[in-house]
């Protein structure tokens, strides 16, 4: 039966990709700090503040500090993804890949930069934290493709349109707005005002790029569309960035639902939890999918588009039951 396939990734296949990344960043940033720590000064500088560096230590306290904030990040996330959502594992790999490569490449650098510095004080390692985001980049995107979202399609009787029904007769491709609310707009005003405090801080050439960054991501997400047709179902902003998409053949029904984005999702825009996966933007209604054999998707909806977007999604089911 088709209701017997696991979705993907397993718990398994995330522990072999994620742990062997997390393990070899490891390696590499012990291993290069074996090699050098005879050219090492007794302390090296350790953080940085607004107004350069603000503490010390000894380089084996400061390399053995960063391996554990590497193997403590991938093992809370490898958690929180045996916990979520299947199809959050894709998205929770990534980061614990991308955030090791940071952590090996920004502060093992720093630590390699400092090389017969008899002043941790004067230690300058801005072009390290550059590399280390470069790093991110390649190593997030050989996770996601090692880490492929894999939902089996729903073995279910899907819910047929009744001949009843009073839905409305609506034509495919149908596409209407999510309403943006304002959660969006709060976060991405605070995420302006930390890029501008950070402007005046060493740390503006690398710190400041990123939030900018992050803004642009959180302002596309309050334009975003609903999109259902033939090939399935999405929300995308500027008809570019894909946030979510959904098979047709993975879904057994759709229905009508409120959500609070903070109280079942702990935030906005597109979030997992417990409850299943989300593109949710304000408290009200939703439409949701539901996903036998993976998370139930929810996504926010004007009230006024809500009946024809069920019947968008009932009637792209019902063709593809037709077809199969």
């Amino acid at each position: 039966m088709v209701g017997t396939v696991a979705a993907q990734p397993s718990m398994r296949h995330w522990v072999a990709v994620v742990g062997g990344a997390c393990a070899l960043l490891l390696a590499v940033l012990l291993g290069g700090y074996l090699l050098i720590r005879g050219d090492l000064p007794d302390q090296v500088a350790s953080h940085w503040g607004t107004d350069g560096v603000d503490a010390t230590s000894s380089p084996a306290s400061f390399v053995a500090m960063t391996a554990a904030l590497q193997v403590g990040t991938c093992l809370l996330l490898g958690v929180v993804a045996a916990v979520l959502p299947t199809e959050s594992r894709q998205t929770l790999g990534v980061v614990a890949v991308g955030m090791s490569a940071f952590f090996t490449v920004a502060l093992g650098g720093s630590v390699f930069a400092q090389r017969g510095v008899t002043d941790p004080h004067s230690a300058t390692v801005g072009g390290w934290l550059a590399l280390g985001f470069a790093a991110a980049v390649p190593a997030a995107g050989l996770a996601w493709w090692l880490l492929p979202a894999v939902v089996p399609p729903a073995d279910e009787r899907r819910e047929p349109p009744s001949a009843a029904d009073d839905s409305p007769e609506v034509v495919l491709p149908w596409s209407a707005p999510v309403p943006a609310g304002s959660g969006g707009y709060v976060v991405a005003g605070l995420l302006a005002l930390l890029a501008i405090g950070l402007a005046t801080t060493p740390a503006r050439w690398v710190a400041v790029p990123v939030i900018l960054l992050v803004l642009a991501g959180v302002l596309a997400m309050t334009r975003a569309r609903l999109e259902i047709g033939s090939d399935g179902i999405r929300v995308r902003s500027l008809s570019v960035i894909t946030w979510l998409r959904a098979d047709p053949a993975t879904i057994a029904s759709a229905s009508a639902d409120s959500v609070s984005p903070l109280g079942d999702f702990g935030g906005y825009g597109l979030r997992y939890s417990l409850r299943g996966k989300g593109f949710v933007t304000r408290s009200g209604p939703a439409l949701v999918l539901r996903v036998p054999h993976g998370a139930d998707i929810f996504i926010s909806i004007a009230d006024a588009d809500l009946p024809d977007a069920l019947a968008a999604v009932r009637r792209l089911l019902s063709a593809a039951t037709n077809l199969g």
